[in-house]
């Protein structure tokens, strides 16, 4: 069985292109997918209170992961294409390829399937690049779907 990566975010509409772009690659073939939602700073905190829950209720990052629209709209389209999901949410830091990298690695991925947004030249300078340290990090083969493709 292949194990293939899906960092996502909470926009639906790329998340879900990036699914049926998975879904479709992986056709065929007896696959789990990892839905990986990476929480930036106060982002796991804001979650929380937005679901109302208990404060003596604890959720774990895994179980806020699975709340976010990014994550469910991936979930849908994979599950409906007969792929196996495990949804795992993480702490981004500074340094989101990296966790990426390390989640491929621990899980023993096959794939990364990354969704790539339009940005300028000059902006990639400024603010670097997430995919870019991905594909020259990553011990596995890494698909960048572009933007806009679909």
């Amino acid at each position: 069985m292949d194990t293939i990566l899906l960092p996502v975010t909470s926009h639906t509409g790329w998340a879900r292109d990036l699914a049926a772009a998975a879904a479709e690659t992986e056709a065929g073939t007896k696959t789990k997918a990892i839905v990986m939602h990476l929480f930036e700073d106060g982002e796991a905190e804001t979650t929380r209170s937005n679901l109302d829950y208990p404060v003596d209720e604890t959720l774990t990052l895994d179980e806020l992961a699975t709340r976010k629209r990014g994550v469910s709209a991936t979930t849908d389209v994979l599950e409906d294409a007969g792929i196996d999901v495990q949804v795992q949410g993480h702490n981004g830091g500074d340094e989101p390829a990296g966790e990426i990298v390390a989640t491929a690695e621990r899980e023993d991925a096959d794939r990364i399937y990354l969704y790539s947004r339009k940005r300028s030249p000059a902006g990639k300078a400024v603010f670097g690049s997430t995919i870019q340290r991905v594909l020259l990090n990553a011990s596995c083969p890494v698909v960048v779907y572009p933007f806009g493709a679909r």
